[in-house]
C-alpha cells in the first residue's frame, strides 16, 4: 500500500553557523538524492514554505511530501535521512502513514480507531 510521507522542518542552529558555500555543498547533494528518488518510485508531491497566514500553524517553516512505494521503503527512506546529516542542521518531525480512504479514516474516528 502507499505511503504518504509528511516532514516539517525548520533551520537549527548549526545550518545558520554553516557558510552560504556549506549550505549550498550540502543542499545540492540533497537535490541528486531527491532526484534519485523519483527513480525509485517516489513521487514527490510538494516542497514548500509553511505560510505565517495558516489557521492553528504548526510550528515549522517549511514542509516537504512524498508518495512511496510501501512502508518498507519509507523506513529506509527515514533511515536515508538521518545517514546523510540532515537532522544535525534542521529540526524536524515526521507524518507518516498508508494512503487510506478519507471516510473510512473519518469514520474510523468515531469509534476512536488509532494507528496500528
Amino acid at each position: 500500500m502507499q505511503q504518504i510521507l509528511v516532514e516539517l522542518y525548520n533551520y537549527g542552529p548549526a545550518w545558520a553557523k554553516c557558510s552560504e558555500v556549506e549550505r549550498a555543498d550540502f543542499i545540492k547533494e540533497v537535490i541528486e538524492s531527491v532526484n534519485g528518488m523519483k527513480d525509485a518510485g517516489v513521487d514527490v508531491i510538494a516542497y514548500g514554505k509553511n505560510a505565517r497566514e495558516t489557521d492553528r500553524r504548526a510550528p515549522y517553516d517549511f514542509f516537504c511530501i512524498y508518495r512511496v512505494p510501501s512502508a518498507e521503503f519509507q523506513r529506509e527512506f527515514e533511515h536515508r535521512i538521518a545517514a546523510s546529516g540532515w537532522y544535525d542542521y534542521f529540526e524536524q518531525v515526521n507524518v507518516g502513514g498508508p494512503a487510506e480512504d478519507f471516510a473510512d479514516v473519518l469514520l474510523g474516528n468515531v469509534k476512536m480507531v488509532r494507528p496500528r
